[in-house]
């Protein structure tokens, strides 16, 4: 009885986790630029009906990129179904200027939801991310860039 105690917290715990469904991360950007033309692309399966979902932007920087955010597009899509676009901006200071990615050494991570709670049907994905830099041919001192559809049920 007593081990079926000190095991509840522990279940508790466990059914509030974040299970990764797919993660995929780029690196090798030439001159640690992300080209605005080059839009990253992708692709994963989804094996089973998830009725909540997250999708994270995972993207590394050089310490003190000289920006504090990122816009970038977003299209998720489902093979033979619906399609969404939308914009958002990866923020990697906060409103008093602080850093809000994780650095170690020179590189800087953040992990940012981009999409939350949102259904995934069984099936095939393809999400593409799209650098919206404004009047910039590139965004300088990118590391690395990449999605994680993680599920918290």
């Amino acid at each position: 009885m007593r081990k079926l105690f000190l095991l509840l917290p522990l279940l508790i715990v466990a059914s509030c986790t974040q299970f990764g469904l797919y993660s995929e991360t780029i690196k090798g950007f030439d001159n640690n630029r992300w080209e605005k033309n080059d839009t990253k692309s992708f692709s994963f399966q989804i094996n089973e009906d998830v009725k909540k979902g997250n999708l994270l932007i995972l993207f590394s920087h050089v310490y003190e990129p000289g920006y504090d955010k990122v816009p970038v597009e977003v299209t998720f899509k489902k093979e033979g179904g619906s399609e969404e676009t939308f914009t958002t901006d990866l923020l990697l200071k906060d409103e008093q200027g602080e850093n809000i990615t994780s650095c170690m050494g020179d590189v800087c991570d953040l992990e940012q939801v981009v999409k939350e709670n949102f259904n995934l049907e069984k099936g095939n994905y393809t999400v593409t991310l799209t650098n919206k830099v404004g009047l910039l041919l590139y965004l300088p001192n990118v590391v690395a860039l990449g999605i994680s559809v993680e599920t918290a049920e």
